[in-house]
């Protein structure tokens, strides 16, 4: 059972996720692949192929960036709809805290890619919370 969930896993990719039409379901499939991207990116870095490392690290960074943008195409309201997007926020929170503890191990000239992407993925969970706990401002009229 755990071989066919890894097989899942691993078998997902960024474009697979971009593919995926129910909008909902494509944020999920993008923080997933972010995680998977992640653990990529420590094994390049294990094996010093530096060039894989960078590249993976963006590419945790376009998974991030591609669940906000299907969050925000869903049209919800962050306000009602918390239980979702609290989920995404917690996932969010949890990969910028593996990639902070990722630009620790790493050496000094990779870790400004590493922090840069860290704190892109703090920006976008600020912007998730912030949504959620902020009431939008209705239109005056003239």
């Amino acid at each position: 059972m755990s071989f066919l969930l890894f097989l899942l896993l691993s078998s997902l990719d960024l474009e697979s996720a971009r593919n995926e039409p129910n909008l909902e379901r494509r944020a999920e499939l993008a923080l997933e692949n972010a995680n998977e991207a992640i653990d990529r990116a420590k094994q390049f870095a294990a094996d010093s192929q530096f060039d894989k490392l960078h590249n993976a690290v963006i590419e945790v960074q376009q998974s991030v960036e591609l669940c906000q943008e299907s969050l925000v195409a869903t049209g919800k309201d962050p306000r009602k709809n918390t239980r979702q997007f609290k989920k995404i926020e917690m996932r969010i929170h949890q990969l910028t805290r593996r990639m902070r503890g990722f630009a620790g191990e790493v050496s000094i000239e990779d870790k400004p890619v590493i922090e840069k992407v860290a704190n892109r993925l703090d920006e976008i969970n600020d912007e998730i919370v912030s949504g959620i706990f902020t009431k939008k401002k209705k239109a005056q009229q003239p």
